[in-house]
């Protein structure tokens, strides 16, 4: 029925009877002929059957039963029509003989005995889509046909076909002019993505499924044979009819739509206006999936081998797959992290870019494919492998992105890793912390929206009791590795506090710089519930009340949270925590308290040495870090990035003969061997910066010559040591001069080679040598090595908001670079990541935090008057009492007591009128610790207990009884404060 009438139908058309249109035309006729001559021969066979009387009486209509992929090639050359109306009915006979199941293309092409029919159907399909001015309604329905063929139960399609339906889909979404055709597409596409990755799962969880045939390794290679057979019967009829009712409705459901909504809601940002991307139309076709770069069964400009055992080989990764379905879900993730790592055009691209559109697209993809994933894409190495190869990198040029949406996606998909991907990530997610959360946070000419949307990422980190633990753990206690946690809770204080440098340089609203006090304080309140409920085994409540750890959940789910974006990011990191398999560390907390404390010598010593280097030196000498000898000293200049370059270069070039021992150590620990000689410079002076002094430069440039020399002997070109001593103090003066802009008239090229004669040994060095050495400065500045701590002292005097913007354009790409370097170089790097399990963790992360807690809440409580940051600053506090309590940390009890106490205005010399309702609720704090702490509080109990006399005296006074009768009742002199 479907294929009598198609071909009527294009037969038909006006335009099947031009010259162009007569091979489909002939090809139609004939296979008309060939259904009519095969339904002539149903009536005998008919009469036949109805000998039998045992036998059902056949149907009526007299169906026959005909093999639909004998009569595939009218439609394929109608497909290549230049008609729409007869694409359009090509497309959609094939798309229903695929959704009945009369057409699986499991069979080989009788046209090409590489690949199997299905292969072909497939590039017919994509082949109708010609660019962006390709008609509408073909646009329209090679998605539908598609969509029906990828998600078919009945065809086998894998690998490179499979990858070439996600291109033209994807190809679709950035070319087409049609809103509704670019909508469709989208939605087609994470469709497609779902039964991709869906089927791989069920495959590991059934071993033979019904949608995931088992396929042994000749299948993977590409020769398929026809292993399954569909059976003529309602419930696959019924399930296929499904399929075309879901693309139907899928359709009618777009029609209307101007949008698709973003990952985050850039309405969260309070008042501020942001641009938003919307899907308009567009008249190039863009740069879609390279399927040439991914598929077994298509040239790959890769290189991509895939032998018999399914083992894939591309760039560094050489894995194997179990299933051929786990194959085509690998390699459409993979196209989608190279999509996403695409560089934008510089400055703001056009939202209607093919470029900007496109990686947009590919990051919702990738979004949508890491909130799904299911236990297999979790627990394989392969992904991992791609994750941190392609995706993480990437992560780190878009997350410092100036588009919005980019960058809210980047953190959406960071937040989705962070959860569900972290055992794998270690070093990762220490360097998206340090060198882009925590930077844009700290750099004060970064933009308020990304301040905002950062401590928005930041506000459902720090609400997950075991990412919190687990940030301490592994990086804070790790001695190679950022103080994360610390850091992470510094910058939160100032933020909360309003104060500091984070808003120096920003304009903003007053309710803007609010919501940044408000988001702050909720990060370190939700910190202080979690330690409070990792430790709440350990808390015995006297009056059997709930716990404030459980307190935590009841008020985050009456908490009306109206916000879109933080909706939207609590999506992407669900704090439930995942079983996750692999070797992880043991958790031990004394042996992490010790490392712990060693890294706080480091520090402390590191510290001393930024401000008197011999003094520092002392001190890590004293607590055995390094020894005495000049070569451990070497060694630490070596291998401690905090150290301050300035300082070194100083210490370095000194005359002192220790100094001296030690520089000479310095630059024999460092090897020279095969590189060129301004390479080479370039190595040595990235560890320090230059002294200003010029013989101490000079004692450095003659050790590095003598060291070159040493490590280079065969050179041949140099004549002695003196040589190169003489030209690397040339190197450095040719740098100031070309790239200095104090200097106006710069050396010249001649003038350069002129300046270096005679200086081998008398004679001159080559004129090409020099020559090349020139233009390479000339390109390439030598740059000493900046401190880690210059890119935040800049902009208070930011005089301007363009200023302001340019100065942040620099930071972001130097933010984008150094996370793309220190990406690249650890994404082959296995580092172990320890689940933490131990409650004691929680004694040394509050006594590194208690201070920046302590000062954040009574900056709240002190100068501010509103209701909603007095209950935070009263929740933290009341927290941090029940945390130092539990493990007995008296100090840090006893101060956050008196804190509360001193804002009850109980014990100060005010009178009760001058109260306010911050005051109040700050004596019900104090009460109600009373009740619920009061076994642990041991002498804090005399701050509470002067409160409460006191409250007991002015209740007193309220019923009208007289001062003066209450001190003689108490024996205390008459006091005008009452």
């Amino acid at each position: 029925m479907f294929i009598t009438r198609a071909l009527q139908k294009i037969l038909n058309d006006k335009e099947i009877k031009k010259s162009h249109n007569s091979q489909v035309r002939k090809a139609c006729e004939s296979a008309l002929e060939d259904i009519k001559r095969e339904s002539q021969e149903v009536p005998n066979e008919s009469k036949e059957v109805e000998v039998s009387s045992a036998l059902p009486e056949p149907k009526k209509d007299n169906a026959v039963s005909i093999d639909a992929e004998k009569y595939f090639l009218p439609f394929e050359l109608s497909c290549q029509s230049k008609s729409p109306k007869i694409v359009v009915t090509a497309l959609d006979c094939i798309q229903k003989l695929i959704a009945y199941g009369h057409i699986t293309g499991n069979r080989v092409d009788p046209n090409n005995a590489d690949k199997l029919l299905i292969d072909s159907i497939v590039e017919t399909i994509c082949g109708c889509f010609h660019g962006p001015n390709t008609d509408d309604g073909v646009q329209l329905q090679i998605i539908k046909a598609l969509l029906t063929t990828v998600t078919s139960h009945s065809c086998q399609v894998h690998e490179g076909s499979i990858l070439l339906a996600v291109r033209t889909c994807y190809n679709i979404y950035l070319g087409s002019k049609n809103l509704i055709n670019q909508t469709t597409a989208k939605a087609t596409l994470t469709q497609m993505l779902n039964v991709i990755f869906s089927r791989m799962e069920a495959q590991y969880v059934d071993k033979k499924p019904s949608d995931c045939p088992q396929l042994d390794s000749n299948t993977i290679n590409g020769n398929i044979e026809d292993t399954t057979s569909i059976a003529a019967n309602d419930d696959s009829t019924s399930v296929e009819a499904v399929v075309e009712s879901v693309v139907n409705d899928m359709i009618d459901r777009v029609v209307n739509m101007t949008t698709m909504p973003s990952t985050l809601s850039s309405s969260t940002l309070p008042s501020m206006s942001v641009s938003t991307t919307t899907l308009e139309e567009s008249g190039e076709s863009g740069d879609g999936l390279d399927v040439s770069s991914m598929g077994a069964r298509i040239p790959s400009s890769e290189s991509i081998e895939t032998t018999d055992s399914s083992a894939i080989s591309s760039d560094t990764i050489h894995l194997s797959f179990t299933h051929v379905l786990q194959k085509d879900a690998f390699l459409v993730f993979r196209s989608l992290c190279k999509l996403s790592m695409k560089p934008l055009p510089d400055g703001h691209p056009d939202p209607k870019s093919h470029e900007l559109r496109s990686k947009i697209l590919s990051l919702q993809l990738i979004l949508s494919i890491l909130q799904n994933s299911g236990p297999v894409f979790q627990s394989s190495d392969m992904f991992a492998v791609a994750i941190k190869q392609y995706l993480c990198v990437a992560l780190s040029k878009n997350g410092v992105s100036n588009v919005p949406e980019v960058f809210e996606l980047s953190l959406a998909i960071f937040l989705a890793l962070l959860h569900k991907f972290k055992v794998h990530l270690k070093m990762q997610i220490e360097v998206f912390f340090k060198e882009i959360f925590l930077n844009i946070l700290e750099t004060i000419t970064s933009s308020f929206e990304h301040k905002w949307m950062v401590i928005q990422a930041l506000t459902r980190i720090c609400a997950d009791a075991q990412s919190v633990v687990d940030i301490y753990v592994n990086y804070d206690c790790n001695l190679q590795s950022e103080n994360v946690f610390r850091r992470l809770v510094n910058d939160l204080s100032k933020i909360a506090q309003g104060r500091g440098h984070m808003l120096d340089a920003i304009i903003i609203t007053t309710t803007q710089e609010r919501s940044m006090r408000i988001k702050g304080l909720e990060c370190l309140v939700s910190i202080l519930k979690c330690m409070v409920e990792w430790s709440k085994d350990l808390y015995v409540n006297p009056n059997q009340l709930v716990n404030l750890g459980n307190e935590r959940v009841d008020n985050n789910t009456n908490k009306d949270n109206t916000n879109a974006s933080e909706e939207a990011i609590d999506d992407n990191f669900n704090t439930s925590n995942t079983d996750t398999k692999g070797q992880l560390e043991l958790d031990s907390p004394q042996q992490y308290e010790e490392v712990k404390h060693q890294k706080d010598i480091i520090e402390h010593g590191i510290s001393l040495f930024n401000m008197k280097p011999m003094k520092g030196i002392a001190f890590l000498q004293e607590h055995n870090v390094i020894d005495t000898s000049a070569s451990s000293v070497a060694q630490l200049f070596h291998t401690n990035e905090t150290l301050d370059k300035t300082q070194v270069g100083e210490f370095l070039g000194d005359i002192d003969p220790f100094n001296r021992e030690v520089m000479c150590a310095y630059v024999d620990q460092m090897d020279f061997s095969g590189k060129d000689f301004v390479s080479a410079l370039r190595s040595f002076l990235m560890g320090f910066r230059l002294p200003g002094e010029a013989q101490k430069i000079d004692r450095l440039m003659e050790k590095f010559a003598a060291r070159y020399c040493e490590t280079n002997f065969n050179n041949g070109l140099f004549a002695s040591a003196d040589t190169a001593y003489v030209l690397a103090y040339s190197i450095i003066m040719l740098t100031t001069d070309l790239h200095s802009v104090q200097v106006k008239n710069k050396i010249t090229k001649n003038q350069y080679i002129v300046m270096n004669r005679g200086i081998n040994d008398s004679k001159d060095l080559p004129e090409e040598y020099l020559s090349q050495i020139y233009d390479e400065i000339a390109g390439s500045e030598i740059k000493m090595k900046a401190n880690n701590t210059s890119r935040r002292k800049l902009g208070r005097e930011v005089a301007s908001e363009k200023t302001r913007r340019i100065l942040y354009n620099v930071e972001m790409e130097s933010m984008a670079a150094t996370a793309k370097a220190l990406m690249e170089s650890v994404s082959h790097v296995e580092s172990q990541f320890t689940l933490a399990k131990h409650h004691e963790h929680v004694r040394p992360m509050f006594r590194i935090a208690w201070t920046p807690f302590l000062a954040a809440f009574s900056v709240g409580l002190q100068d501010c008057d509103d209701p909603e940051i007095a209950c935070l600053c009263l929740d933290g506090i009341r927290c941090a009492i029940r945390i130092a309590s539990i493990f007995q940390m008296t100090l840090e009890r006893d101060a956050y007591v008196q804190a509360l106490s001193r804002f009850t205005l109980l014990t100060a010399t005010s009178t009760p009128s001058e109260m306010k309702s911050k005051n109040i609720d700050t004596i019900k704090t104090l009460i109600t610790v009373a009740h619920t702490d009061g076994n642990y509080l041991g002498k804090s109990w005399l701050e509470i207990l002067r409160c409460i006399s006191q409250l007991e005296l002015t209740q007193l006074i309220g019923t009208g009884v007289k001062p003066q009768l209450l001190n003689a009742v108490n024996g205390t002199p008459n006091s005008t404060s009452h």
